[in-house]
């Protein structure tokens, strides 16, 4: 029940209230955080995009510029082979040995007309032949270059991409460390709060329980107020008829009749009319005189408790008795006061 008080609901409101708020402030710092470390990784990819563009953007250069000597020596070597075939038609004119002038001459088919040929044809290959072995050493050269080229851009891609991955990681740790730090830092402050709430709702309970103590025991005081009321309204009673007894035995004591005492209830600490639940719900035992049930709360049943309490008989003779607890149907609890003869509260 003492959470239902307004002063520990508004205390239980106020610290959530602290709590999110510091909640939020962390998680704000570490939702920062976390852009930032994906800023700089971003930045750190962006470099090596810019480096790997940097360095295929070199490499096409340089084969951009091998294949132009590669072409070079193509156009070189295609040149001399054109040049070494005039120069040998040149020769075979020179000497007079094309095929019309052997002919004019009655030389077509001597000795000498086809030892020039093959001389001069020889000399045509064997040129060719050098320009084409010095343009494959050309090419292969390049072709070489071209390669050696591809390895050092390579090289320098997986060093760059080495380098991005390291200044990935470290910033991922240094990203984890804060992260880390603001984590503790925010349970530290969890637990600060929860502490100092404890402390102000255990003071809040202290003096929720030190209120309801008092309440008890100003409910007791008007409980025992009230019995020592109904005791002396009682005793007023009693002392009413008791003297309109003795008066109506004076006034019949000349005629000698005998007044004779008749009550529906007559214990040694009650005499006086029944209680009117007896009518309703019937009574225990048989003396008939404790009723079964309590109007406006229903039958009665044994809760298995008992109290005990002081009393004292009309006759002033004090005395110690034990009565059952009884459970009503709406769950109020009873005992019988025979001072009264009826059910008093139990508490």
């Amino acid at each position: 029940m003492n959470e239902e008080d307004e002063r520990l609901q508004n205390l239980h409101a106020e610290k959530q209230d602290e709590l999110d708020k510091y909640n939020d402030t962390y998680d704000r710092l570490i939702e920062e955080r976390n852009q930032f470390t994906q800023q700089q990784q971003g930045l750190v990819d962006q470099w090596e995009q810019t480096q790997k563009d940097i360095a295929n953007q070199n490499l096409q250069y340089q084969q951009d510029l091998y294949n132009q000597e590669k072409q070079k020596a193509e156009d070189s070597y295609q040149k001399e082979a054109r040049a070494s075939y005039v120069d040998y038609q040149k020769e075979v004119d020179k000497y007079g040995v094309s095929r019309e002038n052997v002919a004019a001459n009655g030389l077509s088919n001597s000795g000498y007309a086809e030892s020039s040929k093959v001389d001069m044809y020889n000399t045509y290959q064997n040129r060719v032949a050098t320009a084409r072995e010095s343009l494959n050493n050309i090419k292969l050269e390049f072709d070489n270059a071209i390669k050696e080229a591809i390895m050092a851009n390579n090289a320098t891609l997986a060093q760059n991409a080495l380098q991005t991955l390291q200044q990935k990681l470290d910033i991922a740790l240094e990203g984890f460390n804060y992260k880390d730090t603001q984590t503790q830092n925010k349970l530290s402050w969890e637990n600060e709060i929860n502490n100092n709430y404890y402390n102000r709702e255990q003071d809040v309970l202290d003096r929720i329980e030190r209120e309801n103590q008092q309440k008890e025991a100003i409910r007791q005081w008007e409980e025992e107020m009230k019995l020592q009321r109904e005791q002396l309204e009682y005793q007023k009673q009693q002392s009413s008829i008791d003297n309109s007894i003795r008066w109506a035995q004076l006034g019949n004591s000349g005629s000698g009749t005998t007044l004779t005492e008749s009550y529906e209830v007559n214990t040694p600490y009650y005499k006086g009319d029944l209680n009117p639940d007896v009518k309703k719900y019937g009574a225990f035992g048989d003396a008939g005189y404790q009723p079964k049930g309590i109007s406006g709360h229903g039958k009665l049943k044994k809760s298995g408790d008992t109290v005990t309490f002081n009393t004292q008989t009309l006759a002033g003779q004090k005395q110690t008795v034990t009565q059952n607890v009884w459970v009503a149907e709406d769950g109020t609890k009873w005992y019988w006061d025979g001072r009264v003869n009826k059910y008093l509260s139990f508490k």
